[in-house]
């Protein structure tokens, strides 16, 4: 049988994750000492035991449980979520495209679905799919989210840029030279130097 010691041991190390929900926390210990007790039934010191079951229940630590278990409570949050994302990022881009051709053959209509495709994909699309990408990068590093926030910033602001100067208005240039010093000096930066983790990393 296992005892109140190890019990405490165990439950001191749910608690040392990132693990928010109590209900969760309780019934993940509930798991771990039937595990570890089955365990140790088989011959395995606690300790043995103790880290088979927990890689039998969480390789890549507690949280990843919690993680999943917020996954599936909000699975159909997500999928909108993503279809919102993917079929807006479609219809601004094939507007965008559409007032290209009409442009270039001197169609009417040129200019509103420009700056419709502009306007959307700078102002809709981009910020939810950052909104989306954030989430996922959550626990990842400060790096890889910086690159994440410039990278949405420069493509913005030259969004931004294009749609005023289309319309003649002042402050284009400034504008659109400033997407061009972000993206130069906050998102490439960052995503080299996260390329270059990587690539460490895979030695």
């Amino acid at each position: 049988m296992i005892t109140d010691e190890q019990v405490d041991y165990i439950e001191a190390q749910i608690k040392e994750s990132k693990i928010k929900n109590k209900s969760l926390s309780d019934d993940l210990l509930d798991h771990m000492c039937c595990l570890v007790e089955i365990n140790m039934k088989k011959g395995l010191t606690f300790e043995q035991a103790y880290q088979k079951a927990f890689l039998q229940t969480s390789p890549n630590g507690y949280e990843e449980i919690q993680n999943e278990t917020l996954f599936l409570l909000n699975y159909n949050k997500i999928m909108n979520m993503k279809r919102l994302t993917y079929i807006s990022g479609f219809v601004f881009s094939l507007a965008f495209s559409a007032g290209t051709l009409f442009k270039i053959l001197h169609q009417p209509g040129a200019m509103l679905l420009l700056g419709i495709g502009l306007f959307g994909f700078s102002f809709i699309f981009i910020p939810i799919f950052l909104v989306s990408k954030y989430k996922e990068l959550a626990v990842q590093v400060m790096s890889e989210r910086l690159k994440w926030i410039f990278g949405a910033a420069s493509v913005i602001l030259l969004g931004l840029s294009s749609l005023m100067k289309i319309m003649h208005l002042m402050g284009a240039g400034v504008m659109l030279a400033t997407s061009f010093l972000i993206f130069g000096f906050g998102f490439l930066p960052f995503l080299f130097f996260r390329m270059y983790k990587k690539s460490v990393e895979t030695l």
